[in-house]
């Protein structure tokens, strides 16, 4: 018997147990994870990138807690009196545009990004080729460019929120959940792959790219669905500067790591679904020529590794749900739909449905606009600008 039940135990589900336990509020606090390495999670298969640059105030203002808590993860995670080494690494953000359009959606997604106090610039071709030296911009408009922004190590954060949830009395276990037995108008029981059933008074759906099964066993649809996505990291022969993560009018975005740099691309024109086989001929195709156009530097290289991870990604208009289940049962909530932006939003989703649970609201930031009712309603919360 649990208070609250927790789906999920990687980025999402370990910061909800968190924010939970901290308030000492919450009561039992139990977490389900099926694989405690999180070895195909989509969080430790991300960039790690923590970015300011959205065009939704909830986005922006969620990711701005996620860089307040990253930048003092090490001291806010610490468990027994030694504060760990997690780094924020400040290398920023850039998204390239071209043609009219998409420099007037830039702008306007620039503006809204200022309006909040966000330091980022909106920058011409001149002033582009000034930044970036490296850089061939010949076919370049605009661009924002976000200092501020930046990256951390994403398997450290889950496993670092995870080991700080546990310290605070929340209870983990290694198990799959395969059902949810209904009563009366309420989630009552999980049942998991062991045959064990555990009874509980909230059930919280964070499965990630999974989540979407879990919202068919109590009947909920939502229009969420795992996206294949390869990433690759490549060394160069010589240097160039410092670079922020650079996203191309093609879609193909790129960024520093370590020694070398990782590249991928968002693409929803290939099949949904789970798929961990690397397309090594996207970067042949497509990958490579984007990255030797717009950086001549990159034209020599040598690629090191591949690996495939998913996004949950929400095909109604690629931005987050969280809240309970709108007409279906009161005590089933859900946080899903991140397309690739879980990580960065991780700290301010825990936080989030810590006031919804317990408070019964929101009290910092408002996500109403983020709830199930738009997917009722049919009624996209569209992102302007930046995307995944």
């Amino acid at each position: 018997m649990a208070d609250i039940i927790i789906i999920g135990g990687s980025i999402m589900g370990s910061s909800i147990a968190y924010h939970l336990a901290i308030t000492g509020r919450a009561g039992d606090i139990c977490v389900i994870e099926p694989d405690p390495s999180y070895e195909w999670a989509a969080a430790p298969r991300s960039s790690g990138g923590v970015r300011l640059m959205h065009g939704l105030p909830e986005n922006i203002e969620m990711s701005r807690y996620g860089r307040e808590v990253y930048k003092d993860f090490a001291h806010l995670m610490d468990v027994d009196g030694q504060p760990g080494s997690f780094d924020f690494l400040e290398q920023g953000y850039l998204y390239l545009v071209t043609g009219a359009s998409e420099v007037a959606a830039a702008e306007e997604s620039w503006r809204i990004q200022t309006s909040l106090g966000v330091p980022n610039d909106f920058i011409d071709r001149q002033e582009l080729a000034a930044r970036f030296p490296s850089m061939n911009v010949a076919d370049i408009d605009a661009a924002i460019h976000a200092p501020q922004d930046g990256f951390i190590d994403p398997n450290a954060a889950v496993l670092g929120f995870r080991r700080k949830a546990i310290s605070l009395g929340v209870k983990y276990i290694q198990d799959k959940v395969v059902d949810v037995e209904v009563d009366g108008g309420l989630a009552r029981r999980v049942v998991l792959a062991s045959g064990d059933r555990i009874a509980g008074d909230i059930v919280v759906n964070v499965a990630g790219a999974w989540g979407p099964e879990i919202c068919a066993m109590v009947g909920m649809k939502v229009p969420v669905e795992p996206l294949s996505r390869n990433t690759f990291y490549f060394e160069i022969r010589g240097e160039i500067e410092t670079m922020p993560l650079t996203k191309d009018p093609g879609g193909v975005a790129f960024r520093q790591e370590g020694a070398g740099f990782t590249v991928g691309q968002t693409d929803t024109n290939v099949p949904f679904g789970f798929n961990w086989d690397v397309k090594h001929d996207l970067f042949e195709t497509i990958f490579w020529p984007a990255l030797a156009h717009r950086i001549p530097a990159f034209e020599a290289l040598q690629v090191k590794r591949g690996w495939a991870g998913h996004y949950a990604y929400n095909r109604m208009d690629g931005n987050t749900i969280i809240g309970k289940w709108i007409g279906g049962l009161d005590n089933f909530y859900v946080a899903t739909g991140f397309t690739g932006a879980g990580l960065q939003k991780g700290p301010a989703i825990g936080r989030a449905m810590a006031e919804l649970l317990l408070d019964g609201g929101y009290q910092t930031v408002d996500l109403s606009r983020m709830s199930y009712q738009r997917v009722i309603d049919e009624e996209p919360l569209r992102e302007v600008g930046f995307s995944a």
